[in-house]
């Protein structure tokens, strides 16, 4: 009993010590913890104050590393975030990305539900530095939100700004233009100055770049007026030096030195290296307009040493390329070279293909001058397939005109006429677009002064109809007869008012319509002069090879060239045929003879009528028709319909596909339908298959021309024959063509 006694007391002694020496544990870990943050704490601030950028590295991943043990996990975010900060900073951004993802991985326990907008901001410009651009978006528009619902307007409009810029990367321009007039309409909501002048200046610079250039110096200007009251001297040279580029662009080159030369006083004074490399590089571009090599490479010399010192490598291969440029321009070819060669060793390891695509254009061109046709027609055929990639117009254009000068140096004419006639057909069609977004821009002010017009014109009723209760509240009973009066007066007056307004209402809707229809005859007149041009050009450049090839009696070839002009005579008359026919609708002289018509017969007929030109392509048609379908239509207007639907099935049809052709009734009206397995259309393009004022042609898939014309007459006899037509395709998947007929009606 004794001993037994003697082990119980034993252990409830050991407990008894145990138990009182837990709230000592407890003190002890929290004690250390405590000075944990407080070390902490003392790395990062450390790391803010003027170290240098490795020991600022070296204290942030200390003080990451030392606070993984802690059970805290409000100051674990906060020095995560903190550190991430300055790791972003130092640009150590694999490092920044790990801390601001741990951050966000507890940003339950920060102390500012904002916060995690501000590290979705950061998350974004990262994602940008790995030139991961759609992932920056993700990670703004999730800043977006944080920032929306907490109203924190200032960092909303910034975000919508760094959006903004990641379109400008990607060459998105409408959308990067959309989220800058964000930032500017923010900014005037709240009266916030830095943030109107943002938003105006990037607007200018997105609206500069799609040659928008007056509205771009609306907003330059307006942006350069605000400037001058806050005294920013840095947003004033940029500012300067935008509004030199466009004075540029529109040749007005006094006014583009003057600026660029403002704005290096600016920067001289700031000691800004890269504002005045950026302003001695577009020196160098209106000397070189100006045809002053010497200048222009003076310019170029001094802004190349200047990015140097600077090291930033795309710069570099930019000045390396215009310096380049210059020695084309002065015809030192050999210089020219060396310069674009060592443009290329740059840009090989940069992520920029439009700067590849141009360097690439340049040393062809000037290769082919010393007669490296070889080396020339390699670098020409990368710069085409760049620019293909990019949709890079303008530089497609030159490099199109540089291959065809270079085949025909190297007596390839064949190959020579293909690329100038690539070249004429994009020339032709950048010109055409230019001159639809001058009309819409010329539309939109008309509309903005029509509206201002209306406005002025309500706020002066209403000022006129006040008055008038005004005069009827201050007259005295004496007066009410004279009041009456004059009140008939008034409403007399104003009827007459309202009759002229609705006559003036009625003239400028006839005269809007009138507009219209004679810009849909502009549009349409374009479209055919540019059809009729591209056969024209055939004929003509075969023609003549065919009387040199008659010549040496090459009988092979003229019988290839033969054919050549006789498929492009053909599609010549098919054009003029389908113009008078459609013509002939617009003035009304299109036989209308409706009758009894037996739609199985008459498709049957289409149907055997162009098998033949199917089989061609081993395609099958497939009629499926009803029994007893008996429309009341022109027999001739249907026929035209059926034939041209048929044929473009088969057009655009793959070798040994099938078209089906099905009749039957629906909805009170007989349905007819030609579908084909084909190459689809575009949805942006099936909006426009009927409109005159948008017809275009497409290649079958045998390379097969049409005229761009059948379907808008397809459109007109449908309607004429009381029905309906339209389309429904899937892109690679095939179309399907519908149009209606009235049945025949018995009684």
């Amino acid at each position: 009993m004794t001993t037994k006694l003697s082990k119980h007391n034993t252990r409830a002694r050991i407990f008894y010590v145990f138990v009182l020496f837990i709230p000592f544990l407890c003190l002890s870990a929290q004690q250390a913890d405590t000075d944990l943050q407080h070390e902490a704490y003392k790395l990062v601030e450390k790391a803010k104050t003027d170290v240098t950028k490795e020991e600022k590295i070296s204290l942030c991943k200390k003080a990451i590393n030392s606070i993984q043990k802690s059970d805290n996990m409000s100051f674990k975010f906060d020095i995560n975030y903190q550190a991430a900060i300055i790791l972003y900073q130092t640009k150590q951004f694999s490092e920044a990305k790990k801390a601001f993802d741990y951050a966000l991985s507890v940003k339950s326990y920060a102390s500012d539900i904002v916060l995690e907008g501000d590290i979705q901001e950061y998350l974004g410009w990262i994602s940008k530095e790995n030139n991961n651009y759609d992932e920056a978006i993700l990670h703004f528009n999730s800043a977006i939100n944080v920032f929306t619902l907490n109203k924190q307007y200032e960092k909303l409009a910034n975000t919508y700004n760094s959006i903004g810029a990641m379109y400008w990367y990607l060459r998105d321009y409408p959308q990067a233009l959309e989220n800058f007039s964000k930032v500017l309409s923010i900014g005037e909501e709240i009266d916030n100055t830095p943030l109107i002048r943002k938003g105006l200046t990037n607007k200018g610079v997105v609206l500069n770049t799609l040659a928008h250039y007056n509205q771009a110096l609306i907003c330059f200007e307006r942006a350069l007026e605000i400037n001058q009251y806050d005294n920013d001297l840095y947003t004033r040279a940029v500012l300067l030096n935008n509004i030199g580029n466009i004075n540029t662009e529109l040749k007005h080159y006094d006014h583009a030195i003057n600026n660029f030369t403002e704005a290096l006083e600016i920067h001289s004074k700031l000691e800004n290296k890269e504002g005045l490399s950026d302003c001695y590089n577009n020196l160098g571009e209106v000397y070189l307009d100006l045809g002053n090599i010497i200048l222009a490479l003076e310019n170029y010399q001094i802004s190349l040493s200047l990015f140097k010192e600077e090291g930033d490598s795309g710069k570099i291969a930019a000045s390396y390329l215009n310096i380049g440029r210059a020695h084309q321009h002065g015809k030192q070819y050999s210089k020219a070279i060396s310069y674009f060669e060592k443009t290329l060793k740059i840009i090989l390891n940069l992520e920029d293909p439009s700067i590849k695509a141009e360097t690439y254009l340049h040393l062809g061109q000037t290769l082919m001058i010393n007669q490296h046709y070889e080396q020339a027609k390699d670098y020409l055929d990368q710069a085409l397939e760049l620019s293909n990639s990019l949709q890079e117009q303008a530089l497609k254009v030159q490099t199109l005109n540089s291959l065809s000068e270079w085949c025909s140096l190297q007596g390839r004419y064949k190959e020579a006429l293909h690329y100038k006639t690539q070249y004429s057909e994009l020339k032709d069609d950048i010109t055409d677009e230019q001159a639809l977004q001058s009309s819409a821009r010329m539309e939109a002010v008309y509309k903005s002064l029509r509206k201002d017009e209306q406005i002025s014109l309500l706020q002066q009723d209403n000022i006129d109809t006040l008055a008038s209760l005004e005069l009827a509240r201050n007259s005295h009973v004496v007066y009410l007869v004279i009041t009456g009066l004059l009140l008939l007066l008034v409403i007399v007056l104003f009827l007459a008012f309202r009759m002229k307004r609705k006559t003036e209402r009625l003239l400028k809707d006839k005269n809007r319509e009138l507009k219209e229809l004679n810009s849909t005859k502009d549009k349409f007149f374009s479209i055919i002069a540019h059809d009729l041009k591209s056969p024209f050009s055939s004929l003509m450049g075969f023609a003549e090879m065919l009387t040199l090839n008659a010549e040496s009696k090459n009988t092979k070839e003229v019988i290839e060239y033969s054919q050549i002009i006789h498929n492009s005579t053909k599609r010549l008359l098919g054009l003029v045929e389908n113009l008078l026919q459609w013509s002939r609708t617009q003035i009304g002289t299109t036989e209308f003879r409706p009758s009894q018509l037996d739609i199985s017969i008459q498709t049957h007929n289409i149907v055997s009528l162009l098998r033949l030109n199917a089989e061609e392509k081993d395609i099958v048609i497939s009629p499926k028709i009803e029994r007893n379908l008996v429309a009341w239509a022109d027999e001739n207007l249907y026929n035209t319909v059926l034939r041209n639907l048929i044929s473009n099935a088969i057009k655009f049809s793959r070798i040994g596909s099938v078209i089906y052709v099905r009749a039957g009734i629906k909805n009170d009206m007989i349905q007819i339908s030609v579908a084909d397995s084909g190459v689809g259309i575009r949805q942006e393009n099936l909006e426009k298959l009927f409109m005159v004022d948008s017809t275009f042609s497409t290649k079958g898939t045998l390379n097969e021309k049409g005229t761009g014309l059948g379907l808008v007459l397809c459109k007109e006899f449908v309607e004429i024959n009381q029905g309906q037509i339209w389309a429904e395709s899937s892109l690679e998947k095939g179309s399907t063509f519908y149009f209606t007929l009235p049945l025949f009606n018995k009684q």
